[in-house]
């Protein structure tokens, strides 16, 4: 009895100082001495389904489930069950196994729409469904249900994803209030460590996926904090906060720390975390395209392997490749199989990039009107932003610089108030093509330096070497030479074979073919020689 005692003592004092390994470890030194109670038996299982000890988990889970049950201590049953719901499908997608638990507990309920914590399962379906309004209801009288019975657990987690329903029906302002409200329970830590990692993560996407940039950074900012105080843990558990912390990492700038983070999340989500490793390989692919990097096309693989959709970033590595055609038809298809409004939205801007790189203008018009619509709906800083960098670009390609000056400052002036460095210099590149084309220099110039600095800084070389292009006095000297043909056409000056310029540009040994093939062409030259000699003389690199 005592070396339980001491077991259990220990195990409740880990758990209070966030030391969930050791609290494991001791909680099970106990019950092998003597079977814990209800109370010590929960704090176990917070333990294990943090760490990511999904069977341990579980186990612990069904004796804590069963003791309630037989105590008809519902609402307490009721709880248990949704962390099993929980458990089975957000780290092991077993669909079949939590609907069991969710009916074994409706059983022990007998009125099940009395207990808030059944209401969270039909909910998440009901948003699975596209249902908003049915999923709005049942959050709301879960809500209530919690606050009735006094669970900030449940008040919590039912207003955050009632707030995710308002915003997609198209309700931002009392959206973003229900989360500001939940968001405050989170952040005076009044709710527990499970709750709090997947409620961070809750409103933290759904904020990305209206938008609404500023408060996902702020909240970020508070779940960096907030993971900076507990011991560094591996597992499922975390993963989803790692790839948040990540976005916020590379909105701010520090990209290689972002990659670092989606790199390990990656492995972390690899075998118990299925509905998330999708977000985390696309991200790491988002990350190694815009750096340039090695393995963009294996990220945006594995992405799908795990049940995410490769756009718009597969289309936009696509483009960058030369493959114009194939990044249309994969956009419009991903834009085909959306009907929300706000997944529509996170597709339309490369739409416009490659309806214009494709000569498609009265196309790249329409994704923009449908942008504006739905910015309308959902106006924050970042979505006008987008609408006027997607509006500027096609006042470029329409030979308006005037009218694209306009709207490119707009969303310079946005990205700036948002603090997010790359769009901003994305921008400068633009306005910079649009001083050209007036016949202002110097502007081209500073743009283009202060572009370049940012890219430098982020170590985005492609956009780098877009810039650098760009800068040369002579631009492609009449040539009529596109941009990446400039990059291919000085790594030739530099010796370098199709198979070294294809690891350099992250593109296909076919396309650096094809680019070679354009530009013996657009030369009048019959050998890579005699190309690397007319660019030299005609001061093209």
């Amino acid at each position: 009895m005592n070396e339980r005692s001491d077991h259990g003592a220990a195990a409740r004092e880990h758990h209070r100082a966030a030391r969930w390994v050791e609290t494991c470890a001791e909680y099970t030194a106990a019950d092998r001495a003597a079977p814990l109670g209800i109370e010590d038996l929960e704090c176990w299982a917070e333990a294990a389904q943090i760490i990511g000890r999904v069977d341990e988990a579980v186990e612990v889970l069904s004796r804590c489930f069963e003791l309630r049950a037989q105590a008809r201590e519902v609402h307490e049953a009721t709880r248990t069950a949704y962390w099993l719901w929980s458990v089975h499908v957000f780290t092991r997608a077993e669909f079949a196994i939590a609907a069991g638990w969710v009916e074994r507990a409706r059983g022990v309920a007998r009125q099940p729409d009395e207990y808030g914590w059944l209401l969270i399962p039909e909910a998440y379906r009901c948003i699975g469904a596209g249902n908003y309004d049915a999923a709005e209801a049942l959050l709301h009288r879960a809500a209530e249900l919690g606050l009735s019975r006094g669970d900030t657990d449940l008040v919590t987690i039912a207003t955050t994803m009632r707030g995710r329903a308002t915003l997609m029906l198209g309700s931002l302002e009392r959206g973003l209030a229900l989360l500001d409200e939940a968001m405050v329970r989170i952040l005076t830590r009044t709710t527990s460590p499970r709750a709090t990692s997947v409620m961070y993560c809750a409103a933290i996407g759904t904020c990305y996926q209206v938008h609404e940039i500023a408060r996902a950074a702020e909240w970020s900012v508070a779940l960096d904090r907030w993971l900076g105080e507990l011991p560094r843990l591996g597992g499922a558990y975390f993963g989803n906060c790692r790839i948040y912390r990540a976005l916020l990492m590379r909105l701010r700038g520090d990209w290689t720390r972002a990659t670092a983070e989606l790199e390990q999340a990656c492995r972390d989500l690899a075998v118990d975390g299925q509905l998330v490793a999708g977000h985390a390989w696309y991200e790491l692919g988002e990350s190694r395209r815009l750096k340039g990097d090695p393995g963009i096309d294996e990220s945006y693989q594995q992405a799908v392997m795990f049940g995410r959709v490769a756009q718009p970033g597969l289309a936009l590595h696509r483009l960058s490749q030369g493959e114009v055609q194939a990044a249309h038809t994969g956009l419009q298809r991903a834009l085909a199989e959306q009907a929300l409004a706000a997944d529509r939205f996170a597709l339309l801007p490369a739409a416009v990039e490659v309806d214009i790189a494709a000569g498609e203008i009265g196309s790249a018009e329409a994704a923009v009107a449908e942008m504006e619509k739905i910015a309308e709906v959902y106006p924050t800083t970042a979505a006008r932003a987008t609408v006027a960098a997607a509006r500027g670009a096609v006042a470029l390609a329409e030979d308006r610089p005037t009218d694209a000056l306009v709207h490119l400052r707009d969303a310079v002036n946005g990205w700036r108030d948002l603090g997010v460095p790359y769009e901003m210099a994305l921008a400068g590149v633009h306005i910079a093509q649009a001083c050209r084309a007036l016949g202002d220099e110097d502007g081209v110039r500073m743009e283009l330096h202060a572009a370049l600095a940012t890219f430098e800084r982020l170590g985005a070389r492609p956009d780098a070497n877009r810039a650098h292009s760009l800068l040369s006095d002579r631009g492609s000297g009449g040539s009529g030479l596109s941009p990446r043909e400039i990059e291919v056409l000085r790594l030739i000056v530099d010796g370098r074979t199709n198979a070294e310029i294809a690891a350099e540009l992250c593109l296909s040994e076919r396309t650096v073919h094809r680019h070679v093939s354009n530009i013996l062409t657009k030369l009048g030259v019959r050998s890579r020689t005699a190309a690397a000699i007319f660019a030299v003389q005609h001061r093209l690199t």
